[in-house]
């Protein structure tokens, strides 16, 4: 057994590749399941429907619930739906819910018709992926409050709960009501015969069913919560969510701001099929070239400037790029704070004066290198004035728009700001950066031949 622990999943691929099935299958039913998933990832797909047949029904199991969301389809299809059926009937409840939103309609109810726990999962599918309700477990533990401690502490031993469903002990009334909460450590040093409701706590934070799943993960965040309990519209106790569900939401919600940012599709990985990746790319890069167009329009309109001092299209990039970096800064800091509440619309006035207040600073910095560099290239203090001028001008404008267009899509459209900040400051930087620098230059032509 201790050799057997020392076995990695490039292990396992290697008896794979060396043809021994049944030894990769024996090695794969012993390691932990995370282990076992990597492998199920990284061979090819006759390897993996060799493997899933020939792997006991509970190690497979344990490997099913570690396989990452993007994946589970693609790997689990190849299954029947009765014998994926046998095995999700070994998974958690909420895991399970997780599994089958991710199948088309028709499969699903295939494999759901033929679980033996299809009755403690059907009401699970009835929340949407991305609320509570779509996260919670139903394996929780519900007492009275008018027993005491000694029959709560039998009740427990009797039904012998999981060890992750048992942080909290919930109360709740006749009809299911959530009523409070009881921690395992204020049962256990409790007089016997005390009642639950004299020991329990009313303060319960709970969730509803239907809460979006990054407000119930702030929920966890802010109270310092191992579980949560989820209630329905009449408080009545529906499920519960535990941290571990909690990570991967805020895994999730943290990865999708990401490259809601980028412009990629909040379901966008490395390994995605190619016509995936170009569907989900394709259309914020045609935003993007769209914008590139307005900009190079802006230009064009000084064209003659240019031709007359060729030197300005040495600094326009410098400008227009510095300033959008300084823009995307600002806007991912205000989107971050948006999406966890730390700033709301009472708060525009303290963001836009601490924003305006490091544009200036910025501004100064980079203004007064980049004239400088612009004086010892030329020789012309006017060229290098309205290049310091124009990167100063930039870095304010940027410091604007990163508060402004955030808070805009946010207040004013009601959309997500992760979704076209980032755009829209690339946009407005790059537009007045031009303006501005070319601009500038157009009236003081005439000092600077």
């Amino acid at each position: 057994m201790e050799e057997e622990t020392l076995v990695t999943s490039s292990d396992i691929r290697d008896l794979v590749e060396a043809g021994d099935l049944d030894g990769a299958a024996a090695r794969l039913a012993a390691v932990h399941p995370a282990d076992g998933a990597d492998v199920l990832v990284h061979v090819d797909r006759d390897a993996r429907v060799a493997l899933i047949d020939r792997v006991p029904r509970e190690p497979m199991a344990r490997i099913i619930e570690y396989l990452p969301d993007e994946r589970r389809p693609e790997i689990l299809e190849d299954i029947e739906p009765g014998a994926l059926a046998e095995l999700l009937d070994e998974i958690d409840d909420d895991i399970v819910a997780d599994i089958l939103h991710q199948f088309p309609a028709q499969r699903a109810a295939q494999i759901l018709g033929s679980m033996k726990r299809a009755a403690a999962v059907a009401p699970l599918l009835r929340h949407a992926d991305e609320t509570a309700g779509g996260h919670m477990t139903r394996a929780f533990i519900s007492l009275h409050g008018d027993w005491s401690v000694d029959r709560a502490i039998q009740y427990l031993r009797r039904v012998r709960p999981d060890a992750d469903t048992a942080y909290y002990l919930y109360v709740v009334d006749h009809i299911g009501r959530l009523e409070g909460i009881v921690s395992l450590r204020d049962l256990i040093i409790a007089p016997p015969d005390a009642r639950l409701s004299d020991i329990m706590s009313h303060e319960v934070v709970s969730a509803r069913d239907d809460m979006d799943q990054e407000q119930m993960a702030r929920l966890v965040q802010r109270y310092d919560l191992v579980a949560v309990p989820v209630v329905d519209a009449d408080n009545r106790l529906v499920g519960v969510i535990t941290v571990d569900d909690v990570l991967d939401v805020v895994e999730e919600e943290a990865t999708e701001d990401i490259y809601k940012l980028a412009g990629i599709g909040v379901k966008a990985r490395a390994l995605s099929p190619l016509t995936d990746s170009l569907r989900r790319r394709l259309p914020w890069l045609a935003v993007n070239g769209a914008v590139a167009l307005i900009a190079a329009f802006v230009v064009s309109r000084f064209e003659s400037t240019i031709a007359q001092v060729a030197a300005l299209a040495v600094f326009m990039p410098v400008i227009a790029g510095q300033g959008g970096n300084a823009g995307v800064q600002t806007a991912t800091i205000i989107v971050r704070a948006l999406a966890l509440e730390e700033i709301n619309l009472r708060d525009i006035f303290r963001v836009l004066g601490k924003e305006i207040a490091l544009g200036v600073v910025k501004g100064v910095l980079f203004g007064s290198a980049l004239g400088v560099i612009a004086y010892l290239w030329q020789g012309n203090g006017t060229f290098a004035i309205i290049v310091a001028s124009a990167m100063f001008l930039n870095m304010i404008v940027a410091s604007l728009s990163g508060v402004l267009v955030p808070m805009t899509l946010r207040y004013v459209f009601k959309l997500d700001p992760a979704t076209a900040a980032g755009v829209f400051d690339t946009m407005i930087t790059d537009i007045m950066g031009f303006f501005i620098f070319l601009g500038l230059a157009t009236l003081m032509l005439d000092r600077l031949q």
